[in-house]
């Protein structure tokens, strides 16, 4: 028989401790987040992190972050990161988390089946299995939701659907001591965006609006599905008047398919699956300038829902090359 090890014994207790709890009381309806700045984290040097723990084990040191849940005591050198949302941003850093919520196929081959482990935030038992010394989480998370996680490991939110790609990338980086690697990944990102808009400009693609849209959902600077990416490092604004939407802070714009026409640019990046309306025939589709000017640009859902670092680094290559192909 195995034994329990203390070091899975206490965040397990604290887990079932929380969950009994909870059962006992009525559900909590409220999602009241609290209030807090990203404030300066004390730099901690991490470049032979693996090295230097031969029994993949993190540093016993420890450093504070300041997020939106409050101040967050975590590893100096944490080896093994489950990133609940946007685990990309570490591959991008050269750090392999052990588990996230995308599948590894979308990782090349840097990330493989036998070392990382695809799960949902909901898993709490399988997350606690896998021993993490931190957790990542991609948005602000509900209070039972985040309690039950930093039973487990210390958890850190990213607050990646209300911080730009380039102020999250720079905040992770700090949060788990590789803010030099996080910097040289997103200037090698910002770099080869200057190349990329400087090659739609020799075409005559520079100054153009561009909507991005999946099914009668309009998508701001801050959601994936490419619009990230052809707004902030590309060059593209959105049309005026879905412009004045998204500078009031909303992410997205739910919309009638009568009205689209009014919120559509110059091209249109149209995010699309298997069993999705096919909008050929629609009237109202087909009255669209960018419609009728071939200016559509159909994306795969499936490898545009993510906006870290690494998968928008291959989104903005075909973005740029079937915008290309379109002139």
């Amino acid at each position: 028989m195995k034994l329990i090890t203390k070091r899975k014994l206490i965040p397990f207790l604290c887990l079932c401790v929380t969950v009994a709890f909870t059962a006992c009381q009525k559900t909590d309806k409220e999602n009241t987040e609290p209030s807090g700045n990203i404030a300066e984290i004390n730099d901690s040097a991490n470049g032979q992190a693996a090295a230097s723990n031969p029994n993949n084990t993190s540093d016993a040191s420890t450093h504070t972050v300041s997020t939106i849940m409050g101040d967050v005591e975590v590893p100096v050198n944490p080896v093994r990161i489950v990133a609940l949302g946007n685990p990309g941003d570490l591959v991008s850093m050269g750090v392999k988390p052990i588990a996230g919520d995308n599948e590894v196929d979308l990782f090349d081959g840097l990330l493989t089946a036998d070392t990382y482990t695809k799960i949902t935030s909901e898993d709490y038992e399988g997350i606690m299995a896998l021993e993490p010394d931190l957790i990542l989480i991609a948005d602000t998370p509900k209070k039972e939701e985040y309690k039950k996680l930093t039973a487990i490991a210390p958890t850190v939110a990213t607050e990646a659907y209300t911080k730009s790609l380039s102020e999250r990338i720079i905040f992770t980086g700090k949060v788990i001591g590789k803010e030099a690697d996080a910097k040289k990944a997103l200037s090698e990102f910002e770099t080869q965006a200057e190349t990329y808009k400087a090659q739609l400009k020799n075409v005559g693609i520079d100054n153009k609006t561009i909507t991005v849209m999946e099914g009668t959902y309009l998508f701001g600077d801050k959601y994936g599905r490419g619009a990230d990416i052809v707004y902030n490092y590309l060059g593209f604004k959105a049309p005026d008047k879905l412009q004045e939407v998204f500078q009031k802070g909303d992410k997205y714009l739910e919309i009638s398919m009568e009205v689209l026409p009014e919120y559509c640019g110059d091209y249109i990046l149209n995010s699309v699956w298997d069993g999705s309306e096919d909008l050929s025939q629609n009237a109202v589709w087909n009255s669209i300038p960018a419609v009728k000017n071939g200016h559509v640009i159909n994306i795969d859902f499936s490898n545009y829902f993510s906006r870290d670092l690494y998968t928008s680094g291959k989104q903005m290559k075909l973005l740029v090359e079937a915008l290309l192909a379109l002139n």
